[in-house]
């Protein structure tokens, strides 16, 4: 009896084995087939804002896929970070992260593999802290030179910029300036979006970072206007008065604005330097609108005693 038990596997065993052999690789193919669940600890790794640090670590993700066998098998290339970066606009020291199956990065070439849940979700992500600074915007604008123009003033709007970043790198900043512009040498107004110049701020978050610049370029005009009067300082004069009272007043400014001046627009000032003696006389300013330049001709006066001759 043994002897024919014996006998029954030894019979046609190379076929027996091929039959077992393909019984399991069937059964393989089968399996293969069957959807699985696995589950993979993925790294957070967090980039915070310029200048600014992460306070605590951010923890492990839990990642689970659903899939077939055959495919859950390519898995083993599946990245192992999720990469986050927070935003530079974020002026407080908690930002909310809220992950979602897309952050997944699953190997190409995978198909019918999803990502069935994600542990944790929300994740607070703490840095340090940020100051906040409002400043003045300086323009930086030019004509052309010895372009027989002018300027009238440049408005920026808006005039100040908000800085955000480490307490330290704000600290002693109390203006930002645009990129220098050169305005042609043409009469109007003057429109003008320029950049805010960044270079020296380092780490700082500027907004905005453009701005717009309006102002008027007007040709300009000389005038020379005669026999204006010459007043004297309040003191330093007693016994002492100009041998000449009235002076020529040579303007330059805004054409619109030296045809509007007359005579009394202008004030002449004495200013004594050296009293009596014959080097004794007194230097003259002139008082005028403003963005008018203006010189007395001369410009000074020389003194000679009340009543009597010169020095």
């Amino acid at each position: 009896m043994p002897g024919s038990v014996g006998q029954f596997f030894l019979r046609n065993w190379l076929l027996k084995l091929a039959a077992l052999f393909f019984a399991v690789m069937l059964y393989v193919a089968v399996a293969a087939q069957q959807p699985l669940t696995e589950s993979f600890a993925l790294r957070l790794s967090i980039a915070p804002p310029p200048g600014r640090a992460l306070r605590q670590a951010p923890p492990t993700i839990a990642v689970t896929v659903q899939g077939k066998g055959s495919e859950i098998l390519k898995l083993r290339n599946i990245p192992r970070t999720i990469s986050k970066t927070v935003p530079d606009t974020l002026t407080g020291s908690l930002w909310r992260l809220h992950l979602s199956p897309g952050d997944v990065t699953l190997p190409k070439g995978v198909e019918g593999v999803q990502v069935s849940d994600i542990s944790p979700r929300d994740v607070d992500i703490v840095v340090d802290s940020a100051a906040r600074r409002d400043v003045r915007i300086a323009p930086r604008v030019t004509l052309e030179k010895d372009s027989g123009f002018a300027l009238l003033g440049i408005t920026v709007v808006p005039p100040t910029a908000r800085l955000i970043g480490p307490p330290k790198s704000l600290a002693g900043v109390e203006s930002v300036t645009t990129q220098p512009t050169q305005i042609a040498s043409v009469p109007g107004p003057v429109y003008r979006t320029v950049a805010l110049d960044t270079q020296a701020l380092g780490v700082v978050r500027i907004t905005p970072r453009e701005v717009r610049l309006v102002g008027e370029v007007a040709a300009l005009a000389q005038r020379v206007f005669a026999g204006v009067p010459v007043t004297t300082a309040a003191s330093g004069f007693a016994g002492w008065e100009l041998v000449s009272e009235r002076v020529q007043v040579s303007v330059g400014g805004p054409a619109a604005r030296v045809e509007r001046l007359t005579r009394d627009s202008l004030r002449v000032v004495a200013h004594l330097v050296r009293p009596g003696g014959p080097a004794g006389y007194a230097r003259l300013s002139v008082q005028a609108p403003t963005g008018i330049n203006a010189r007395a001709i001369p410009d000074s006066v020389a003194l000679k005693r009340k009543g009597g001759r010169r020095g």
